[in-house]
């Protein structure tokens, strides 16, 4: 599905990511753990074909994410940025019909697919009852999740999503964990996350990325207290299933 080869990400004359040789398959869910300015968001941008790379490859399906049509590349991945600014009034049902059209063929619009295809996503999401309502009204935590229901009917291949949960109330924020790891049975999926405990939780694999070094695997491999307090330079402790701050 997806795999980098030494990809090195910059920022000016900064490295944030240096020598990343990963693979992801459909069927895995993985959290990129790592504090602020961190890279977390430029490595999805680049993954997504949205940044060049200052070194190195990014293969959707052993090809080039930059050298992928548009077209193919909409239905291999899509990616879900941290926050949306609306300019124009529309429906959140049209908002997220957007997203299907790489489906659609010609001047094809709005099939009795296409609208059950929304009507699910949105239910998915917990807003089905705000179809109609004007997406420049909705809250921060809301309009995220118009986003996410627009990443599930564009269903790419690959779902990028950075940092998912963070307008989210504490009951929305298990839900959308919960979700993904529900649609990473069907796609791979990539997701930017602080909580480490949500991402223990629910995540299948972690990319832990610290100062131009990176640790990645399963949740059991890479969470691990010394590793932890060497990237985000405090004390970290585990007990039962949650890890503290110490």
């Amino acid at each position: 599905m997806l795999t980098t080869q030494q990809l090195r990400i910059n920022a000016g004359q900064r490295t944030l990511i240096n020598d990343l040789n990963w693979s992801v398959k459909p069927g895995e869910f993985w959290c990129v753990l790592g504090k602020n300015g961190a890279g977390k968001t430029s490595l999805l941008h680049t993954l997504a074909g949205a940044s060049i790379p200052a070194q190195g490859t990014v293969l959707l399906s052993e090809q080039n994410v930059l050298e992928v049509d548009a077209l193919t590349l909409s239905r291999r991945r899509g990616l879900m940025l941290q926050s949306y600014t609306d300019v124009f009034h529309e429906s959140v049902f049209n908002v997220v019909a957007i997203a299907r059209t790489p489906y659609r063929s010609g001047t094809q619009w709005d099939t009795a697919a296409d609208s059950a295809a929304v009507h699910d996503a949105l239910k998915r999401v917990n807003l089905i009852e705000k179809m109609n309502a004007d997406v420049t009204h909705l809250s921060g935590g809301e309009r995220q999740r118009v986003a996410l229901a627009a990443l599930i009917v564009q269903s790419p291949e690959l779902m990028l999503l950075d940092e998912p949960t963070a307008h989210q109330d504490v009951a929305y924020q298990f839900k959308t964990m919960n979700l993904l790891r529900n649609l990473a049975q069907q796609h791979a999926v990539i997701a930017s996350c602080h909580d480490i405990n949500q991402a223990a939780r629910f995540a299948t694999h972690v990319l832990l990325v610290g100062d131009q070094q990176h640790w990645q695997g399963s949740v059991d491999e890479v969470l691990e207290a010394e590793r932890l307090s060497q990237v985000f330079g405090c004390s970290f402790r585990h007990e039962g299933e949650s890890w503290f701050m110490q």
